[in-house]
């Protein structure tokens, strides 16, 4: 039991690293994108001062500003691209978390279940009056904890399902 427990807690943390990353990648291009979107404002600020300056012709301003307006597009093509991509990037990784979460609750319902018929089994002649599930035991006599029996008992549960 524990190896499959392993497994996914690996398989979840493998998730969350590239969900990490996969969010970190988006925000560097979008970050990128608005870098490149100012220095094109920027651009654009300076043409028209260059032009009411009469320091550039009214054709070469022309020139320039459809080339910028190539650009503005092309930035927000590729604005709307990444915006896409996050949203359905974004859904796929949602779904991955809820199914792992999914198997994670599998996974603690059946060690739940496999705990409760190991106690029951081991407890069936009723020998034991009191068994308690505790986070914390403050001071106990050794020969009454049974948690070495119960998980011998959950293993063999187990390996007996598989």
């Amino acid at each position: 039991y524990a190896a499959e427990g392993k497994a996914l807690e690996a398989k979840m943390q493998e998730f969350q690293t590239r969900a990490a990353a996969a969010q970190e990648g988006w925000a560097k291009k979008e970050q990128s994108l608005a870098n490149e979107y100012n220095k094109l404002q920027n651009d654009a600020a300076k043409l028209q001062q260059e032009y009411e300056k009469g320091l550039i012709t009214t054709l070469k301003a022309q020139e320039r500003q459809a080339e910028l307006q190539k650009k503005g597009e092309s930035i927000q093509t590729r604005m709307t691209a990444l915006q896409t991509t996050v949203q359905t990037e974004g859904q796929k990784l949602q779904t991955e978390e809820q199914a792992l979460a999914e198997e994670q609750m599998v996974l603690m319902n059946k060690f739940q279940d496999l705990t409760r018929r190991a106690i029951n089994e081991i407890n069936g002649d009723k020998r034991y009056k009191m068994i308690i599930n505790a986070v914390s035991v403050v001071d106990a006599e050794p020969s009454l904890n049974i948690s070495d029996l119960v998980l011998a008992k959950v293993d063999e549960l187990y390996s007996a399902a598989e």
